[in-house]
């Protein structure tokens, strides 16, 4: 997010400093940590999600635990299920593994992006030994309902396919929505499962390296902590400072940030199909601070499949490209920026557009 570090955060990695603290190695291999403790506690408040803290591992970011759940819970050559569209390092890292990836398109209807649970069901039906779950989601912005989760869950229980779930957008949620870990629900207990998640998109922490690794079970936790013990190597020391500060005294901030990107994502909402009548239309984003935007009309409209380089070349605005994401034709917007900015991005595409019209 392009937006000012949150207070508590700052104070936490200054005090860090300015103490003498370590700035050695991390918590890697530690368990029950105040890390680990604050974790929990901050899980059980928003989500009333039960986490043993004695079980949560320290990853240095979430793609690690999903690489490592990948390799820990399916068998070279497994298929593993991605809904597309899909956050690209999804989309490299079960090739990577040596496992076979599985695209499921998800159903686009009244504006929302779903899961498509039949299709779904005919890969678990097939033999999937696994599948990557976002919620909230990458690049969509859908928040999955308890149904939806549920229904997931019957499935994944039916046909024994363990479910990784990425949920680091957790903390953005915006209003008449609400968050639910997969990993709360009473029929989870059935399903091999991992929750991977952090302070890192919330709290605009990535950069200094601290992750969490949830197990859904013991048996879960125990296939977990037998890999390979670098796996977990490069969780920074300032991480653990911040995240701790971010799951017990972040709430306010956090709370502040969610209602200013709520104010950018009702002004993009709005203002796109003002300047650009229907040639884009942007799927409204329930949480996340991510649009994803159809412009496949315009695409047609303007002669071009490269909407990206198009917007980057005739505006100024670095989008990131639907192709990447498995769905050409489509854009990612980040509006977590200054309302200035925004507008001026806004004004930017629109400028773009219209100079293609002209000509």
């Amino acid at each position: 997010m392009d937006l000012p570090v949150a207070e508590p955060v700052l104070r936490a990695i200054q005090s860090h400093l300015e103490s003498g603290g370590d700035l050695g190695y991390a918590f890697s291999y530690t368990v029950d940590a105040p890390v680990h403790k604050a974790f929990a506690a901050w899980a059980a408040e928003e989500f009333d999600w039960k986490v043993r803290s004695e079980q949560v591992l320290l990853f240095p970011d979430v793609m690690r635990v999903i690489e490592t759940a990948v390799e820990q819970f399916t068998a070279p050559g497994d298929a593993v299920v991605v809904d597309i569209p899909a956050y690209p390092p999804f989309l490299e890292a079960v090739p990577a593994a040596g496992r076979t990836l599985v695209r499921n398109p998800m159903v686009l209807r009244g504006g929302l992006w779903e899961i498509d649970f039949d299709g779904l069901e005919r890969q678990f039906r097939a033999g999937a030994a696994a599948y990557i779950l976002c919620n909230p989601h990458n690049p969509t912005g859908r928040v999955m309902t308890a149904d939806e989760l549920r229904r997931l869950l019957r499935l994944a229980d039916a046909y024994r396919v363990a479910i990784l779930s990425d949920e680091v957008h957790a903390p953005l949620v915006y209003a008449g929505h609400r968050h639910l870990p997969v990993a709360a629900l009473p029929e989870a207990e059935r399903v091999p499962l991992i929750t991977a998640t952090s302070a890192s998109k919330g709290w605009n922490t990535a950069g200094l390296k601290c992750a969490f690794a949830v197990p859904g079970s013991d048996a879960d936790a125990e296939r977990l902590v037998s890999m390979r013990p670098r796996e977990r190597d490069g969780v920074g020391i300032l991480g653990v400072s911040a995240s701790i500060a971010a799951f017990t005294s972040g709430k306010k901030w956090l709370q502040k940030a969610v209602s200013y990107l709520d104010g950018n994502r009702r002004y993009l909402l709005t203002k796109l199909p003002e300047l650009l009548g229907g040639d884009i239309v942007c799927a409204v984003p329930e949480g996340t601070y991510l649009a994803w935007i159809d412009c496949r009309r315009l695409a047609d409209r303007i002669g071009t499949a490269d909407m990206a380089g198009f917007f980057l070349e005739r505006g100024g605005v670095a989008v990131s490209d639907g192709e990447e994401y498995g769905l050409p034709g489509f854009m990612r917007l980040n509006f977590a920026t200054s309302r200035h900015l925004l507008e001026t991005i806004v004004t930017n595409l629109a400028l773009a557009v219209h100079s293609a019209y002209d000509r």
